[in-house]
């Protein structure tokens, strides 16, 4: 009795192992998931070429397409970031209890807006313009989803018919716009004018060339004092750093100096320390810092959801819309704002898209590649965790970016890619089939996990 009366608490006194194995029971479902789903990409391949060795060839390629040719990796990131927002848009409508369908449309919608206003001023700083044109990008996707927020919370209009049909509506007035009051007299194609490059988002190359700018450097310095501050923050609150602070003055002022101090020295130190050394100097490379901007809208998803008072209304409402208005939430305010918060994170998608990856930093009558679609699929695999969409994204963003060179080298359609993500997104959606297919035991207890959304009669 005595041994086991000592062994209960050593069970019980290791809360970072329990985490541990809390995330991989978490993450064992879509790991499983990828993985017979590239098994059986791999059977279909055989069987239709007839050959063990094409099947090697075509997942070599798809490897060395997405991490190992020349700006293959820097090219997957690039693809990858489109995923996050669009992802983390549907994750938060389906934390709402919001089948969000329409990021394409947003997309399309941020993206004309942002190259409606990158092209408006001349002689605007980057620190100006390019927050402005971010905006309003946000602010095209935000509207455009906040119509069928407000159809659904007024009139009962499910989410997933009116955004499925504002897609169409944003496709053809994107067209429509493009085509002929936005278009750009001075070139052949179809396209909106160019950007202002104050309002282009920077490649990695570039930095070095854009801090020469005095104001761009500032920018750039009020960024990280900002994320300085935010950091320290967290920091003082932690149990013993505040017993370390005495008082509440340097727990007050702790997080605002140490801003000052790392904004300052950024902006002097960081233009002379990039032009004598930076390690992207490939000018043809397209990474850009957008990338950065998307992993930071998933930890800015995460604490909304997890740490504010909204995100805790937004949750319950999806959850137990009745509930939630016995308690005193405004339904209809939450479905609005639920759902506009998701198109602004589409629209930011499209923004960066025209703003640091087209070729004319433009909008073109033909832009998007049905990025919006393969999100559904991101988000569910990554289980609406914000964290967990950065990883299924950049999983997603290898795919499409190795896609081609799998074609080039092996001669199979790179549309076996699409084969294979379809694959990952029923055996997300349906764990069941992988523990039939595994002869896995089902959780005791039953799927503890809530539906995505509250379905047709929500």
């Amino acid at each position: 009795m005595a041994s086991s009366a000592q062994a209960q608490p050593n069970r019980t006194s290791r809360p970072a192992l329990r985490a541990v194995l809390r995330w991989l029971d978490m993450l064992s479902m879509p790991l499983l998931a990828i993985i017979i789903a590239f098994v059986v990409g791999a059977l279909i391949i055989w069987v239709t070429s007839g050959s063990l060795a094409t099947v090697i060839t075509a997942y070599d390629g798809l490897i060395r397409g997405a991490f190992i040719k020349p700006r293959a990796f820097s090219e997957t990131l690039v693809a990858t970031c489109p995923y996050i927002f669009l992802s983390l848009g549907l994750a938060l409508g389906f934390k709402s209890g919001l089948f969000n369908i329409g990021v394409e449309g947003q997309f399309y919608m941020g993206s004309l807006a942002a190259a409606w206003v990158g092209q408006l001023f001349t002689g605007i700083p980057a620190i100006i313009y390019l927050p402005l044109t971010l905006l309003a990008g946000a602010l095209g996707g935000a509207i455009w989803a906040a119509i069928p927020g407000y159809l659904k919370a007024r009139t009962g209009a499910h989410e997933v018919i009116t955004t499925m049909m504002m897609n169409y509506v944003a496709f053809r007035f994107t067209e429509l716009v493009t085509t002929n009051y936005l278009r750009d007299p001075a070139s052949s194609s179809i396209q909106t004018p160019h950007v202002s490059p104050a309002a282009e988002i920077w490649t990695l190359a570039s930095i070095p060339t854009q801090l020469k700018d005095p104001l761009n450097a500032l920018g750039l310095a009020i960024v990280i004092g900002v994320l300085a501050v935010l950091v320290v923050r967290w920091l003082v609150r932690q149990p013993g750093m505040r017993a370390r602070l005495a008082g509440g003055t340097a727990q007050r002022l702790a997080p605002a100096v140490s801003g000052v101090v790392v904004a300052a020295l950024c902006w002097v130190a960081l233009p002379p320390l990039t032009r004598a050394w930076w390690p992207f100097k490939d000018q043809y490379d397209r990474m850009h810092v957008g990338f950065f901007l998307a992993c930071l809208m998933a930890v800015v998803v995460w604490w909304l959801l997890q740490r504010t008072s909204l995100g805790f209304e937004l949750r319950m409402v999806g959850a137990n819309p009745n509930a939630a208005r016995y308690a005193g939430i405004n339904i209809t305010r939450s479905v609005i704002v639920a759902m506009a918060l998701s198109g602004a994170l589409a629209g930011l998608a499209g923004t960066v898209e025209v703003l640091g990856v087209s070729t004319c930093r433009c909008l073109p009558l033909f832009f998007s590649s049905g990025y919006g679609f393969d999100s559904i699929a991101i988000a569910l695999l990554g289980k609406n965790n914000p964290f967990g969409i950065l990883a299924s994204s950049f999983l997603f963003g290898a795919m499409r970016n190795g896609a081609d060179l799998m074609e080039l080298t092996s001669g199979v359609s790179k549309n076996i890619i699409a084969v294979v993500q379809s694959l990952v997104l029923l055996l997300t959606a349906a764990p069941g089939i992988v523990r039939w297919l595994l002869r896995l035991r089902a959780p005791k207890g039953g799927e503890t996990q809530a539906p995505l959304t509250r379905g047709w009669g929500g």
